[in-house]
């Protein structure tokens, strides 16, 4: 009986890494994956991004029963330089009696060996030209040359001592993303993005939710692969998924949807008797809870909205309380469960959640 890709992915020891990679190019790797899955999303794809797990990016199609595998790798090359064949297929010399490096491309190959059961396709992904071939942004490698397609199977050859290679399954990219202003490019597509989902006249900042779409990527970048032990353990640490973006851009939605709702907060808040000073910090609370909101990995914040989302509906707030009523109330019936939190979020900011979330509901 075969194994599943969920099983496999887990059980298949990773190689190791070709070494570090410097923070201009993980940026630029990063801005790639949010280009690209921006494009699957809008597509109506499914799909699941994993960083740093078996290769630089792993694509699943499904979260659910994924049946196929695309191990990418991204490189950068300074404006100007181009790639030849022997880039992608020479090997380092191991050091001290070490194995021999795997080129980039024979470390490809080495994925699609190692997952040989499963679909799989390879991806070499990069901002610079190559040199054998016209400026294209796709070429799988069994359109190439026939000497160019000879080079790079004899190295894979050599390098993992297999015998068949299927050219058909590498692509060559080169990719529209400029290593020089790559983040102000994947700020505009996040722009067309956001045009595609709530119209050209919507006036959503892109900076904030570029921030924390791309901190998320480098929390799970950075999870170590050794404590994955399971499947769910990949999806919830190291991945990406349809169903998170959706959850996201529902937030966006929501965000900027709600946060229009103080300039009716306000004014109630003024008859209320709140003086200058109070709706000042609370509106720069509100203005930050607009942002933070949208960090799915903030825990402490998470629990925290749940207790008062779940305090809400389970309070009597009566026909027209006043907004003051509102927050005491749900301040009485949490007050337990603020009393842990308080030293993480003060006062005004626990308020505008309260507020908040009551105009949601309303």
């Amino acid at each position: 009986m075969n194994s599943t890709i969920q099983y496999d992915l887990i059980k298949v020891p990773q190689t190791e890494n070709a070494g570090s990679r410097s923070p201009a190019r993980f940026a630029y790797q990063r801005n790639w994956a949010l280009a690209e899955l921006i494009e699957y999303h809008l597509e109506g794809k499914d799909y699941v991004f994993a960083f740093e797990f078996h290769d630089d990016i792993l694509i699943l199609d499904s979260e659910d029963n994924p049946s196929n595998l695309q191990f990418v790798q991204v490189k950068t090359k300074t404006t100007g330089k181009k790639w030849t064949v022997h880039d992608l297929t020479k090997s380092e010399k191991g050091k001290k009696g070490n194995p021999d490096k795997l080129s980039i491309i024979g470390k490809l190959y080495e994925n699609k060996k190692n997952f040989s059961s499963h679909s799989s396709q390879l991806r070499f992904v990069t901002n610079a030209y190559f040199s054998f071939i016209e400026p294209t942004p796709t070429t799988t490698a069994d359109r190439l040359e026939k000497n160019d397609q000879d080079k790079i199977t004899n190295a894979v050859q050599t390098q993992l001592g297999i015998g068949a290679v299927d050219l058909s399954s590498l692509k060559l990219e080169q990719s529209s993303l400029s290593v020089d202003d790559h983040e102000k490019h994947i700020r505009g597509i996040l722009h067309n993005f956001f045009e595609e989902l709530f119209g050209s006249d919507h006036n959503i900042p892109v900076s904030p939710w570029y921030q924390s779409i791309s901190d998320q990527i480098k929390v799970k970048n950075n999870y170590p692969s050794e404590q994955i032990k399971s499947f769910d353990d990949l999806i919830r640490n190291k991945c990406i998924t349809k169903s998170e973006i959706e959850d996201f851009v529902q937030r966006v939605n929501r965000s900027h949807n709600s946060g229009d709702n103080w300039d009716f907060v306000k004014p109630q808040l003024q008859t209320e008797g709140f003086g200058f000073q109070e709706l000042i910090k609370l509106q720069r609370s509100w203005q930050k809870y607009s942002t933070d909101r949208l960090d799915y990995d903030n825990t402490a914040l998470k629990t925290l909205e749940s207790d008062i989302s779940r305090a809400m509906n389970g309070t009597s707030l009566g026909d027209s309380p006043t907004l003051k009523y509102v927050v005491s109330s749900i301040r009485k019936d949490i007050s337990k469960k603020l009393s842990k939190v308080e030293s993480i979020f003060d006062s005004h900011y626990i308020d505008s959640i309260i507020l908040w979330q009551y105009c949601e509901q309303l």
